[in-house]
Formats: structure tokens, C-alpha cells, sequence
């Protein structure tokens, strides 16, 4: 019976010298003479980029936290309107001014509740003092008190009306020192940024809440992508994006996937470079994958073909071995390729050709 260590060595003896060859690295071993009249030259292994990326369409477009609504906070007429659409605008910077009769109302309120609370701080501070004094009983005060309570509820309930309707705390005030009533409301920016939308115009009458700006704060810009779910997969939220010069961060890949398009969709925070950026404007994205070889950036000419395969060769101490690489980009003058290459070695540049005869002296 033949042992069967004997089965297998018989076996592997029995294969094609072409898969055996393919096994095991090809070493050319050469010293430095040789390569000079083959006109080998050397160069250090480029320090590896990025991994590989995938390009995806996608469009710009405001966070919805960053947009903000201007509205009319009460029915009235538009008497100016101080902005205009693309415009850039600062948080507190006019915007429109409104007059209406409604306003007034709310003043008047406001005003009539500040006296009542006026008086009945008065009044309790005097029932509190004649109590001290035992003239009254503590029901009296008490009741006092309780009246005093419900006067400043009622006060900052008005007070907050007026905020409501556009007036600041120091209208507000200059309202109560001067007790002088004005239909007019300022409508200032709540934010830094740039107005996206002008609804209004000077003479219009307005209902209460009726939109008149759209304004949006543009940093950060998010991007919305489409990916296909073997792209999906490897997507990561952090994954490097650039677009246009601008540059940001995966932030959100989606858990779910579009029933028309089979697609996925990647959402993708810019924060630098926001210049080339427009809200509603169609780019395209660099997305580095968060899983995959580095890729290389070479000369043309260190690449070899051989059998449908590229390849590039490894100075070693020995000599030089022919190592498979992937070609993911083609120029005219570099190749981009990704493989199992060591950081700090040096790779064949020139006499490419020639070295690789000299690894297949058989035409293998």
C-alpha cells in the first residue's frame, strides 16, 4: 500500500508548471551591472492614498435644523420690507416692518395689567405692614397676597403676548416707561445667514402666521447620495467625502432601501471648503470606503501585464519579485493601483520590460 505523504507529493509533482509557477513568487535575481544595462531603475513605493473611493451623485441641501421661517405674528399690512432674496443677513438685523391695529390691543392689555400689578404690590406691602402691626388678621393678608400673585401672572402673561408679536424686552420696557402705543412690529433675522426666499412685498396684507422670508444658516451644508447596496455595505457613517473642493464626513447611511431605485441613501456633513457649494446644486462625491486595500499612485511604466493580470516588481535582497496588483485608475502618464504591498519598499520604474523577460526566460 503506498503511505499516503507519497499520494500527495506524486499529486503536486503532476500539476501544470504553470499553476506551480504561479505559487510561488518569481525572484530575478540580478546585481547592480546587470541593471544598469538593462536600464533598471528603482524608486521608493509613494506612501499609500486614501482607500479606494467610490464616486456617487449628489445633491446639496440645507440641514433642516440650520432653516428658519419669518412669519407675520399677526394679521396686518407689510409697510416695508428691508431685505432681499440671496441677500446675507445678521441675527437681529430688520427684515420687515408691519403695522397692526392688533398690536395695539396687546399694548393696552399689557399696559393695564402692569398698573393692576402695580397696585397690588401696593397693597401688599401696606396689608403687611398693618399686620406687623396687629391691625389685621393674617386671612386679610393672605387674600392681599394672593391678589398680588395673580395681578404678575397676568402681567407676564401680556408681557409675553407682546414677545410673541415681534416686540424685544426693551420695546417692551420703553413701552411701560412711555405708555405710548404704536401699531408698528419689526421683524427681525432669528439667525446669521442668507435669505433663501422673499414672500413679501410692501403694501400686502397678511394674515396671522402667514410666511414672509425663508432663511437658512449654510454651515454646515449636508450632501444626499445614492448608493447601490454593494456600496452601501461598505460605507461607514465618518467615511472622508469631497465634492467640488468641499470636504466633510459620512453621517448617516440609511437602514433602509428605496423600492424603485434599489438604491440606498448616504447623507454626508460638509464643513470645509463651502464655497463652491449651492443649496440645490447636483455634484459629485468622493466617498472613501471604510473597508479595502490603500491604493498606490505609480509611474505608467511600472506596471506589467502578463495573462490578463498587472503586476509590478519588488526590489527585495535578494532580487526582484513579481507581485499582482488591482489597476483601479488609468492616465496618461500614472496608474493608481491597490495590492499587497509593504510601506517603504522600492518598486521597479524603468526596464520593466526587460526585467520581466528576464522572469520568464521560457516565455512563460
Amino acid at each position: 500500500m503506498v503511505p499516503l505523504v507519497a499520494v500527495v507529493l506524486i499529486a503536486i509533482l503532476a500539476l501544470p508548471l504553470s499553476i506551480r509557477a504561479e505559487e510561488a513568487p518569481r525572484l530575478v535575481a540580478l546585481d547592480a551591472g546587470q541593471m544598469r544595462s538593462l536600464g533598471i531603475v528603482t524608486a521608493p513605493l509613494p506612501t499609500g492614498e486614501a482607500r479606494l473611493g467610490r464616486r456617487l451623485p449628489a445633491r446639496v441641501v440645507v440641514p433642516p435644523a440650520q432653516i428658519r421661517v419669518v412669519a407675520a405674528p399677526l394679521a396686518g399690512m407689510v409697510e416695508q420690507v428691508a431685505v432681499a432674496s440671496q441677500q446675507s443677513v445678521r441675527a437681529g438685523q430688520l427684515m420687515a416692518r408691519l403695522t397692526s391695529p392688533m398690536l395695539l390691543e396687546a399694548q393696552r392689555d399689557y399696559l393695564t395689567a402692569a398698573s393692576e400689578l402695580q397696585l397690588a404690590e401696593s397693597n401688599s406691602r401696606r396689608d403687611e405692614q398693618l399686620y406687623r402691626e396687629g391691625i389685621i388678621g393674617e386671612a386679610r393678608l393672605r387674600a392681599t397676597q394672593n391678589s398680588e400673585a395673580q395681578a404678575a401672572a397676568t402681567a407676564a402673561q401680556r408681557r409675553q403676548v407682546l414677545r410673541l408679536y415681534g416686540m424685544t424686552p426693551a420695546a417692551i420696557r420703553a413701552l411701560a416707561k412711555s405708555r405710548s402705543l404704536s401699531p408698528v412690529i419689526d421683524l427681525a433675522a432669528p439667525i446669521t445667514g442668507v435669505v433663501l426666499e422673499r414672500m413679501a412685498e410692501p403694501g400686502q396684507r397678511v394674515e396671522a402666521n402667514t410666511p414672509l422670508f425663508r432663511l437658512a444658516s449654510l454651515k454646515p451644508l449636508w450632501l444626499e447620495m445614492q448608493a447601490s447596496l454593494e456600496e452601501a455595505r461598505a460605507l461607514r457613517p465618518g467615511a472622508a467625502v469631497t465634492a467640488s473642493g468641499a470636504r466633510g464626513r459620512v453621517v448617516t447611511v440609511g437602514a433602509a432601501v428605496d423600492g424603485a431605485s434599489q438604491s440606498v441613501p448616504v447623507r454626508a456633513e460638509m464643513t470645509e471648503g463651502l464655497e463652491s457649494l449651492r443649496p440645490g446644486q447636483f455634484v459629485e462625491a468622493q466617498v472613501t470606503l471604510a473597508a479595502g486595500p490603500r491604493v498606490y499612485r505609480l509611474p505608467a511604466g511600472a506596471l506589467a501585464r502578463e495573462q490578463g493580470r498587472a503586476h509590478v516588481f519588488l526590489q527585495t535582497p535578494h532580487g526582484f519579485v513579481m507581485t499582482p496588483v488591482t489597476v483601479v485608475e488609468e492616465g496618461a502618464g500614472e496608474v493608481l493601483v491597490s495590492g499587497a504591498l509593504p510601506e517603504g519598499a522600492r518598486i521597479v520604474v524603468k526596464g520593466v520590460a526587460a526585467l520581466k523577460a528576464a522572469a520568464n526566460p521560457q516565455g512563460q
